[in-house]
């Protein structure tokens, strides 16, 4: 019985740290019932959210209670991306998005500039995610 109890969390772990950032996140994502299932569903998927459809998200989701600020918080693992953000030539008050640690900020529209940097955000969390 212990070899088999042993044996199962040895598989649980490899699976674990065997899945790609994308698995992660909708792990992660799985874990939000109480947010919206159409927008987690939709939008949790580093493939399915770049620069060009970001506003589509947050016009469907913004106003879905706290659905935005805990998917972001899957996607970011509330970590400090701000070296990685830099390196990849984010500046400015968009480091705010890579500053993850604190939770996404939620005026929106004051940040609208940064779209031109939502993809390396994005890939810095897809980046992070690969490899914890």
């Amino acid at each position: 019985m212990k070899l088999y109890i042993l044996a199962l969390l040895v598989a649980t772990f490899a699976a674990t740290c065997l899945a790609d950032a994308n698995e992660k996140l909708r792990s992660c994502c799985d874990k939000l019932s109480k947010d919206d299932p159409e927008c987690t569903k939709r939008f949790c998927d580093f493939d399915a959210i770049s620069q060009t459809n970001v506003l589509n998200f947050l016009s469907k989701c913004t106003e879905r209670g706290q659905t935005v600020g805990h998917m972001w918080d899957c996607a970011s693992s509330r970590v400090d991306h701000t070296k990685c953000c830099e390196e990849k030539g984010v500046t400015g008050r968009c480091l705010e998005y890579c500053s993850a640690h604190d939770g996404v900020p939620t005026n929106y529209l004051d940040y609208l500039f940064c779209l031109e940097n939502f993809n390396e955000v994005r890939d810095c969390f897809r980046e992070y995610l690969e490899v914890h």
